[in-house]
């Protein structure tokens, strides 16, 4: 009696998009070929056509999902903690993240605009969307904090959103040395201090900012 005809492989989408990812984030867009995707995904090159036509479709897509990601993260602390809690959350999410061992990795986001802006205007529109929104987040929770009056007035959300962004998206780029956390830790208190109505300092001792 014949055996039986083995199955073919199954095809999972989302999981060969996680491993496009993770060799697109290693090598970076150029470096990374159709063979290597095969390679690492295990599957043939017929599977993968069925559902890109190319490598930077193929790229695009993993952005995306990363993209997607991140912001949904971002969504769910603005939802469910208060301002500071959200704020101080954003910034240890970071700190973790930025310090473990994946951390020297950084952001994919920061990778795709070093490697490819300017020039690419679809990449653009994608990294420029991200920033933004995570800009728009932030600036949301200060608001939120503003309105309860836990931060400071004297200075516009959307100025503070864009500072401490700039300085998350430093972060992960100095997690490509592996900081210690601790220093990151004493930063993240810094720029929670900063921004707080009524802010104690290392020995306790509390200040008022002036409010507008």
């Amino acid at each position: 009696m014949k055996a039986p005809v083995g199955r073919p492989r199954e095809f999972d989408p989302e999981d060969f998009l996680n491993i496009a990812l993770e060799c697109f984030w290693q090598q970076g867009y150029q470096a990374t070929s159709m063979s290597d995707l095969m390679k690492a995904s295990g599957l043939a090159s017929a599977s993968i056509y069925k559902l890109y036509p190319d490598k930077r479709a193929i790229y695009l897509a993993a952005l995306q999902q990363y993209m997607n990601e991140g912001v949904s993260r971002g969504e769910q602390r603005e939802t469910v903690l208060s301002p500071e809690n959200a704020l101080r959350e954003t910034l240890e999410f970071v700190a973790q993240l930025t310090a473990s061992p994946d951390g020297e990795k950084g952001c994919f986001t920061i990778s795709a605009a070093s490697e490819l802006l300017p020039g690419d205007e679809e990449v653009k529109e994608k990294v420029v969307f991200k920033f933004n929104k995570i800009i728009d987040q932030l600036e949301k929770i200060l608001v939120a904090g503003q309105t309860q009056k836990i931060f400071r007035q004297d200075e516009k959300a959307r100025v503070m959103a864009i500072s401490i962004f700039m300085m998350i998206e430093g972060m992960r780029v100095y997690g490509k040395i592996q900081p210690n956390i601790e220093d990151l830790r004493s930063s993240n208190h810094f720029i929670v201090r900063s921004v707080l109505l009524n802010a104690s300092d290392d020995n306790g001792n509390f200040s008022k900012q002036v409010s507008s």
